[in-house]
């Protein structure tokens, strides 16, 4: 069996601009495993395929890079009682992304509404989907993804 390296047709970023094998081989030859820092070395190149994927105008790279990092604060906020320890249960994180309202969205207002909790249930769906189709792959848990629809 031949494969190739294509791009996932859901996801649009600067990387559709760019080949997809030629990045995957270039990525490949970097080792038996290459970091995100070591991809970034390579990508530097102008001369690279990689290059193509990257955001290279430093005020837009700056820009994305701090709305990023604004997800990253609202995905780590989680809900706790005032008097509970940090630790002490699974956490339940404070906000979700809502496709109805478009952004971040307090998960006990989610709660108590109908449509914005059938939304979240269905994107919980959606991602478990996607983390089926990401390890279809190991046989260990076929058990377990062959529970997912």
């Amino acid at each position: 069996m031949s494969i190739v390296a294509a791009w996932r047709p859901d996801v649009r970023t600067y990387s559709s601009k760019a080949n997809a094998q030629l990045v995957a081989e270039e990525i490949m030859s970097i080792g038996e495993s290459a970091t995100p820092e070591q991809i970034y070395e390579k990508a530097k190149g102008e001369d690279t395929e990689l290059h193509k994927c990257l955001e290279w105008d430093d005020k837009k790279a700056a820009d994305l890079y701090r709305i990023r990092q604004c997800g990253d604060i609202v995905r780590q906020l989680i809900i706790r009682k005032k008097d509970e320890p940090d630790q002490a249960k699974e956490p339940i994180r404070f906000f979700y992304r809502s496709d109805i309202q478009g952004g971040y969205t307090p998960t006990v207002k989610i709660i108590r509404n109908v449509d914005e909790y059938q939304a979240l249930l269905e994107q919980a769906k959606r991602e478990l989907r996607i983390f089926k189709a990401k390890y279809n792959c190991l046989n260990e848990l076929r058990e377990i993804l062959d529970l997912i629809d």
